[in-house]
């Protein structure tokens, strides 16, 4: 075997630094960053007299099994093995077996070559790419970050609002939990910025915010005549104790009224309620859904559309939506949707309880 080219590394811990942001990206577990560090330092290194930077010689290392577990904070043998594999699968690594699948050196003249092992020249030779990658990552989460930050501010602006209705509490309560979901998108965020505006929230457009649904200026106008700019001002640096303060009261009052909900017969208020005729009802009996687009829609296609803004907010698929509305008419599908917008508190799954409404 040739020798290998030295490969520059001023420090080869920060090769780690990419690997970190894009590990999930990467399908890989934390177990498997804790073997790839303790991989990389077994790597040789020496000194450059005039540069003073650091060259990897020799890029495969070869401790064995016990030696590697050690210095991964003692994982069992069969972890090690997977958490190798997915490195392998990953493009990090790469095995170099011998015929007995031993990991040794070879010497020639005494001095060291190369070597059977697992070889780490992938991650070094991949670093830029996986930087650059690792940079996009960061800035998509700190602009969801950014947008979620927003999403709160507005939802604490309609929270200090004293007379809000069980429906509006509903729906804030509703967003809460959208908020704190691990698989939450920017695009997401960015609809339910539009649905707190829609119920009156107030506060300046934010970072990111731009690239949302628009209110239309006629809309955003009356919204700002009906609540005043009092909500705003006082989105200070106090801004989380007032939250804490304002959550504990308004939690109380949802636990309560989730309670008086799911005491009541479930079965005959669902009846009751699917039993009304969309066609005789004003836009305002339709209540949850008014609280989000409080403007009645003027044309079929304005219809559809709210249909599938409030889809998307109770996360039911599109094609869900259009066999429910291709089944059921978009009178009583927007009825069905005004149900589960009010029962969000005490439905898990509103897609499959979407679907067993549909069949009943």
């Amino acid at each position: 075997m040739a020798e290998q080219g030295a490969i520059a590394c001023p420090n080869p811990y920060e090769l780690l630094g990419p690997v970190r942001v894009l590990r999930k990206d990467l399908s890989l577990t934390s177990n498997d960053v804790t073997v790839l560090t303790a991989l990389i330092s077994f790597l040789p290194r020496n000194q450059s007299p005039n540069s003073g930077e650091t060259q990897c010689k020799l890029t495969v290392v070869f401790p064995s099994n016990a030696s590697l577990s050690e210095r991964a904070n003692g994982i069992d043998e069969r972890t090690l093995r997977r958490s190798l594999g997915r490195l392998d699968t990953a493009g990090l690594i790469k095995r170099k077996s011998s015929a007995n699948g031993k990991r040794f050196p070879l010497r020639y003249g005494g001095i060291i070559k190369d070597a059977f092992g697992i070889d780490l020249a992938p991650l070094m030779q991949n670093h830029d790419a996986l930087a650059a990658r690792a940079s996009k990552v960061l800035e998509e989460r700190e602009r969801l970050r950014s947008l979620k930050a927003e999403a709160l501010a507005l939802r604490a602006s309609l929270l200090q609002n004293e007379h809000l209705d069980e429906g509006r509490l509903s729906a804030l309560g509703m967003i809460r939990n959208l908020l704190r979901r691990a698989t939450l998108t920017a695009d997401t965020v960015l609809q339910i910025i539009a649905g707190l505006r829609e119920l009156g929230a107030n506060v300046a457009q934010r970072y990111g915010e731009c690239h949302g649904p628009s209110v239309p200026a006629d809309q955003q106008q009356s919204h700002d005549q009906a609540f005043s700019g009092e909500c705003a001002n006082e989105m200070s640096a106090r801004n989380g104790q007032n939250d804490r303060q304002i959550e504990s009261v308004k939690k109380e009052h949802i636990k309560k009224d989730t309670h008086l909900k799911q005491t009541n017969a479930s079965q005959s208020v669902r009846s009751a309620t699917m039993n009304r005729d969309p066609e005789k009802m004003a836009w305002t009996d339709f209540s949850h859904v008014a609280d989000f687009f409080p403007d009645p829609p003027r044309t079929g296609e304005a219809l559809n559309r709210v249909l599938f803004d409030i889809g998307r907010l109770l996360k039911i698929r599109q094609e869900k939506l259009m066999r429910g509305l291709q089944k059921a008419g978009a009178g009583r599908l927007l009825l069905i949707l005004d149900y589960l917008l009010g029962k969000n508190e005490a439905i898990r799954q509103p897609e499959a309880y979407f679907e067993t409404i549909l069949r009943t």
